[in-house]
């Protein structure tokens, strides 16, 4: 039966690298490819088990799926749904040709940039760049300009694949295990398939009435947003606020609800939630004594790594605590290396490839294994977070570009060095979405199924790149039809020259190593060694470690009140109501969880049909 649900969870895996560039690039609606709790992955799930599952059980049932089958299923169409949007599709098409396509006599990025940008890596063919941004206007797709590049990046993509995958293959046992994470992500779909009693069509969550309640508060209010913009008459509601200050260096405060993280949160545990909206509240103190007593160091580190005072010592502060976090995930993993020599050995083959083609690139070579690992670092204390504390979207303060920039000096990186490093922000720039964290996910859900740790290496390497050939024939086919430049503009107006402006502003301005980043990097070293140690000794300590490394992200201002108020809600709950109350209170939070989920993938239905663009249902 596991071959069965592969040769499934494989064709949607292709079905999803074909359809979310059409609903991100063209119909711009809710991007159900832009969090990595994975929403088309979790709507297809909900459409197949109301619709195809529920038919088998009533007509013929012993050809309906099982729960394992299901399971496997849905963690391959978890790691698909990374692939098209922001985790690589969306950047590649437009990074790889932005140097050659936006060119200017006033910028000179063809003297100064496309001479040390390889043709095995870029398109430098102009036509065929032009073409994709302007549409081929029926003439057929310029195969022989794109096939040397593409053939260079699937190989890429598959040697980060494979990485990612067997580093969590060689850490499930300690997380799963040993340290029993919670997994809020994965178990919300472990809620959906639960078997079902003897003879019912539906799954329990399904019959239970406190789901859909909580089913119907998100797909009755985003009902209303998506409505407005059809019909202004219709009132939108949404809960938000700002809280307006004029403290100099400090950021304007939203409150807003988050219907996905406030669900999530419930599920963990309480001095963890606290944490999360607590040391945000403390960073905001932080930004004004930064910005008062530390005004110089301002680091220009490059996009998506935070700017200004405040924003460089905390993404200096937060890699520091990743280093910890990370060095003690190796440690207490370090007794089941033994038992997991498949995945080291293709882990470490992995992370040497991947290293000898950043090099091809154009990095030094004695710098490539501090991006690769720096990459590395970042995408698993993000897992983590996710794994721990249910954060289905979150970014980081910092990122490889960033930190090595900072790191090693721009004179070090030399002239092609820095021109190469724009090219990571194509599988490491904005990680609102990374392979990582719905691979860890899909790994544990295999677990639960008992499905064999080899069979899950192939058929989630599977998922990566049946995803990948859908999203590249795809992107080609919108773009030729209508035009990169009549589709979503931040993908085909302002992430092509993203990169390129940095490497332009660096080799007008170069910069060197940053003493005050190392110093600030220590910084963050200790706190979070303190913290976990406080932790660890003291039964009444309130604070947790990762509410501290998760303070820098820019995305942390969106979700700290949904933090609080789900925090508040358990706490309540457990004080007053007790387990059997909570138990009930699950069901109720999973249900607003998936009503947020469904209705942003019905909205896109219906957007698809009438032709709506831009109806953009929030899901982070």
């Amino acid at each position: 039966m596991t071959k069965r649900a592969i040769l499934l969870g494989s064709i949607l895996s292709l079905a999803i690298g074909l359809i979310l560039p059409v609903t991100e690039f063209l119909i711009q609606g809710t991007r159900l490819g832009l969090s990595s709790a994975t929403p088309a992955a979790f709507f297809l799930l909900f459409v197949i088990l109301i619709g195809p599952q529920f038919l088998l059980k009533c007509l013929q049932p012993k050809w309906a799926l099982g729960r394992g089958e299901l399971l496997i299923i849905f963690g391959m169409m978890m790691v698909a749904t990374v692939i098209p949007t922001r985790g690589f599709g969306g950047p590649f098409f437009s990074m790889i040709t932005g140097a050659t396509y936006y060119a200017s006599v006033e910028n000179e990025w063809a003297k100064f940039i496309q001479p040390h940008l390889s043709e095995t890596v870029v398109i430098k063919d102009s036509h065929a760049v032009r073409k994709m941004y302007e549409g081929l206007e029926g003439a057929p797709i310029p195969w022989d300009a794109w096939i040397q590049p593409l053939g260079w990046w699937f190989f890429f993509m598959l040697c980060l694949a494979a990485m990612v995958i067997s580093a969590m293959f060689i850490l499930r046992r300690t997380w799963i295990e040993r340290e029993r994470l919670v997994f809020p992500i994965a178990q919300v779909a472990m809620a959906m398939v639960e078997d079902s009693p003897q003879g019912s069509r539906l799954n329990p969550l399904f019959r239970s009435s406190l789901f859909w309640v909580g089913f119907l508060i998100p797909m009755t209010l985003e009902s209303l947003n998506a409505l407005n913009r059809y019909f202004p008459v219709v009132p939108p509601f949404r809960i938000q606020w700002i809280l307006r200050h004029d403290i100099p260096y400090v950021s304007q405060v939203p409150i807003r609800v988050n219907f996905l993280m406030f669900g999530f949160a419930f599920f963990i545990e309480s001095q963890l939630s606290f944490s999360l909206w607590f040391f945000f509240l403390l960073s905001l103190f932080m930004q004004w004594i930064y910005g008062r007593f530390i005004p110089g160091h301002q680091e220009v580190l490059g996009p998506w790594t935070a700017g200004g005072p405040g924003g460089t010592i905390m993404a200096h502060q937060q890699m520091g605590a990743m280093l910890v976090l990370v060095g003690m995930m190796i440690w207490m993993s370090r007794q089941y290396f033994v038992k997991e020599r498949f995945h080291i050995g293709l882990f470490l083959l992995s992370i040497f490839l991947m290293c000898l083609m950043v090099w091809f690139t154009g990095v030094p070579f004695w710098i490539t294994p501090l991006v690769v690992g720096s990459a590395l670092v970042i995408w698993l204390s993000l897992t983590r977070l996710m794994a721990q504390a249910g954060i289905a979207t979150m970014v980081p303060a910092i990122i490889p570009l960033g930190f090595i920039v900072s790191t090693v000096g721009v004179s070090n990186l030399g002239t092609v060095g820095l021109i190469a490093m724009g090219l990571t922000l194509v599988w490491a720039g904005d990680l609102l979405t990374y392979l990582m964290a719905p691979a860890a996910n899909s790994i544990y859900l295999g677990h639960r199924a008992a499905m064999k740790p080899s069979s899950g290496s192939l058929s989630l390497l599977a998922a990566v790149m049946l995803s990948l050939v859908g999203c590249v024939f795809m992107t080609l086919y919108l773009t030729g039809t209508y035009g990169g430049l009549n589709l979503h503009p931040q993908y085909f107006q302002t992430f092509p020259q993203t990169p390129w402006r940095f490497v332009e502003t660096k080799l007008e301005h170069p910069t060197e190593v940053s003493v005050t980043g190392y110093i600030w990097t220590g910084v963050g070293v200790g706190v979070m060694l303190l913290l976990t140690y406080a932790q660890r000794m003291f039964f009444w300590w309130p604070l947790h470690p990762l509410g501290f490394l998760a303070q820098g992200g820019w995305i942390m201002r969106q979700l700290w009140f949904s933090f609080f108020l789900a925090w508040a809600v358990k706490t309540t709950v457990l004080r007053y109501g007790g387990g059997r109350v909570y138990k009930k209170a699950r069901i109720f939070f999973i249900g607003i969880i998936v009503g947020l989920l469904v209705v942003g993938g019905l909205w896109l239905i219906i957007d698809a049909i009438t032709g709506m663009r831009g109806n953009r249902i929030r899901i982070y």
